[in-house]
């Protein structure tokens, strides 16, 4: 269970593309103007609105999601890269985050950027199955060290805030990558990013499996 405080709360998956144009049109926004939810605090009173709208205490979604819209104007704009390869599960700052599974803790970082960035993460590489995690925009209090073995149910980290979660709202970023291509980019492993382009969909789903296959909420 990734979240151990949360369990029995209600969850749901959301698309945030598709909620930030209707909660654009609800408030009148013009979509030709600048995005105001790049602004962590605007985004996190628009993610709290989402879940009073729904029901829900927590939410996730986000896995090969296209988000022109969600994320107009940020750093993926002028690459064109919308399509997030991980899954963004919107929790409260300071949610204690756990691992589904035994563990080696192989990276700690850290490449806070005020305009968008990991922030603090972990890499874990799943002792159970061929596929390797990180966890990003963490608390700076990370609670292992590289090289540690870590079982199941531990609590390792917990969610940051911004700006120091890599200036994003309090939510954590999940998402895989297969063995094949850590090793192919372990030594660059700083490049990787949490977003891809459209047309290299099946590659990206390849090097970047569904989270949800290895975290559980219950």
């Amino acid at each position: 269970m990734i979240f151990p405080k949360l369990k029995d709360k209600t969850y749901g998956y959301i698309n945030l593309d598709l909620e930030s144009i209707e909660w654009y049109n609800k408030n009148d926004i013009d979509l030709t103007k600048n995005n105001i939810l790049l602004d962590a605090k605007v985004c996190q009173e628009f993610v709290d609105d989402i879940h009073q709208k729904y029901s829900l205490d927590f939410s996730y979604g986000g896995w090969m999601e296209e988000r022109n819209h969600f994320l107009r104007g940020a750093y993926i704009d002028a690459q064109n890269k919308f399509i997030h390869l991980g899954v963004d599960i919107n929790v409260p700052t300071g949610t204690e985050v756990a691992t589904d599974f035994k563990a080696e803790v192989v990276k700690i970082g850290d490449d806070f950027d005020p305009e968008a960035g990991w922030g603090p993460h972990v890499i874990l590489k799943n002792l159970t199955q061929s596929v390797y995690i990180i966890y990003g925009h963490l608390d700076r209090n990370i609670l292992c060290a590289e090289g540690d073995i870590l079982d199941k149910n531990t609590i390792f980290a917990t969610v940051g805030f911004p700006p120091e979660n890599g200036n994003w709202f309090p939510h954590l970023h999940v998402q895989c990558i297969s063995n094949e291509y850590y090793n192919e980019i372990e030594k660059e492993i700083e490049k990787l990013d949490g977003y891809g382009y459209k047309n290299e969909i099946e590659l990206n789903a390849k090097r970047h499996p569904d989270p949800m296959e290895y975290i559980s909420f219950n």
